[in-house]
């Protein structure tokens, strides 16, 4: 099958809307961003009849987060396949022909059962996740030089979105977490003061009264400490501490 070569202008005119869908899209929808860069696929890349982002999940399994064009139905038990290979080697894979390859003998035989004569996954660059993009023709040999070189600007660019989408979400995490050691740190320095006034203590005896107050209540000592300035507020301290 020969391929359908682009003009450089054809080429440039794809990499600045894909670059544009990047633009477009909320930092913290990944899977929006991603089923734009897929549909896209099918409809800009010559051959094209279906295309599919997978990445590798917590525990290691592979999940399709986005897919366009004709649908392809999961196998009902994992087969070895080019896209896990992808995934777990960081390598492009390409099967030219299912009818004929035979490194994964039950996964080109689901392929052509659908209607699929040939595929080339790869892996979506970045150092946060594993991820990879394939694309998928009814025509055999659909995939060669010039649809490989096409394929992987649309890989680069959703990899960059997907890239600063778990960045993102990363930074998210991080400031929940330091959000969380200053509200803590806070309510520790209120107790402390409190304990300071009601008891006379230096900073560093109220610091070490809280600390056998958590170790003998076996609370945690940022609970101790609110559970003490709420207790202030509602005019019951002595009573806490007594508690305590």
């Amino acid at each position: 099958m020969s391929e359908t070569v682009l003009t450089a202008p054809e080429v440039i005119t794809i990499a600045e809307e894909l670059a544009e869908i990047g633009r477009l899209v909320d930092d913290d929808d990944v899977t929006a961003t991603l089923t734009r860069y897929v549909t896209r696929a099918v409809t800009l890349l010559p051959g094209c009849d279906r295309a599919a982002i997978t990445v590798t999940t917590a525990d290691g399994a592979a999940e399709v987060v986005a897919t366009a064009g004709r649908p392809l139905p999961d196998l009902p038990v994992p087969v070895p396949d080019p896209v896990g290979e992808a995934l777990t080697y960081r390598e492009p894979r390409r099967l030219d022909d299912t009818a004929a390859d035979d490194r994964w003998p039950a996964y080109a035989d689901h392929l052509r059962r659908h209607g699929f004569g040939s595929c080339l996954t790869l892996p979506l660059p970045g150092k946060e996740s594993a991820a990879a993009f394939s694309v998928l023709s009814a025509e055999p040999g659909r995939f060669g030089q010039d649809s490989h070189d096409l394929a992987l600007l649309f890989t680069l660019h959703a990899g960059v979105a997907f890239d600063n989408h778990t960045i993102y979400q990363d930074n998210l995490r991080l400031l929940g977490h330091v959000q969380t050691a200053l509200r803590t740190r806070t309510v520790i320095g209120q107790a402390q003061g409190l304990l300071m006034r009601h008891r006379n203590q230096t900073a560093d005896e109220a610091l070490a009264a809280l600390k056998r107050m958590s170790q003998q209540a076996n609370i945690k000592l940022r609970d101790v400490a609110a559970t003490l300035v709420a207790a202030h507020h509602a005019g019951r301290l002595a009573e806490a501490l007594r508690e305590f």
